[in-house]
């Protein structure tokens, strides 16, 4: 599995992203509301485009965030 790091739009419900991750298949990990990201994993390959709607930008995680 991989994961994922999303950079939230501004006044997202935070419940229908969940909703739209479920139906994909897609695991909520964690939601850092401080900083607007999104942690997710998934088997797939996860695309900025199938998420337009929620969010700035989507990358897989590197290993290498740091706060």
């Amino acid at each position: 599995m991989k994961i994922y790091l999303a950079v939230l739009k501004k006044d997202i419900n935070v419940e229908e992203f969940r909703r739209s991750l479920k139906e994909k298949k897609i695991e909520f990990l964690d939601h850092y509301k401080s900083i607007g990201i999104i942690k997710l994993q998934s088997d797939n390959k996860i695309s900025e485009k199938d998420f337009e709607k929620f969010c700035e930008s989507i990358e897989e995680d590197q290993d290498n965030l740091t706060l």
